[in-house]
């Protein structure tokens, strides 16, 4: 089975500056928090190169690390009045969109998810990258869920076998 997972954050607004045309990279750390915080997702470090322009057009990059991923977003400037948009350069998503997949796993082996450990709330997508979910069902047989990124987008190819006892 293929699917390919939406992308989880969208553009968002607004960057102050200070008073020398400078963007004060605590407020464009701040506002990469607020899109992570729209997601329910918590970033261990957030960090933003200082002095950057306030002019129309320049753009630079901030990165989150997020469950020990680095997820890097592009900050660019949208007037000369210090108002911006940030945009994830990565392709991530939340582990729980998931969730129903490897359920629809399970189910088809005649079983319900107990308990599911993705480790990690959040995934970068990069072609090739191999992450692991461990499943245990009710009757506490447990199996290991994989997948293989086909592309940098999060389509995904996955399989899920047996742990070996």
């Amino acid at each position: 089975m293929h699917r390919t997972l939406l992308p989880l954050l969208a553009l968002a607004p607004l960057l102050a500056c200070d008073l020398f045309n400078k963007v004060d990279a605590d407020k464009a750390e701040q506002l990469i928090q607020t899109i992570l915080d729209k997601e329910s997702i918590k970033a261990e470090e957030i960090t933003c190169p200082d002095g950057q322009s306030t002019k129309k057009g320049t753009s630079f990059e901030c990165t989150a690390v997020v469950s020990g991923a680095e997820v890097h977003f592009t900050v660019e400037m949208v007037d000369d009045a210090g108002t911006a948009l940030a945009s994830p350069r990565d392709h991530t998503f939340p582990v729980a969109k998931l969730e129903p997949e490897i359920a629809d796993n399970i189910r088809e082996l005649g079983h319900t998810v107990a308990k599911l450990d993705c480790h990690g709330e959040l995934w970068v997508a990069v072609k090739g990258a191999v992450v692991t979910c461990d499943v245990t069902d009710e009757a506490g047989a447990q199996y290991l869920w994989t997948a293989e990124f086909t592309d940098n987008e999060g389509g995904h190819s996955h399989k899920l076998e047996p742990k070996a006892t």
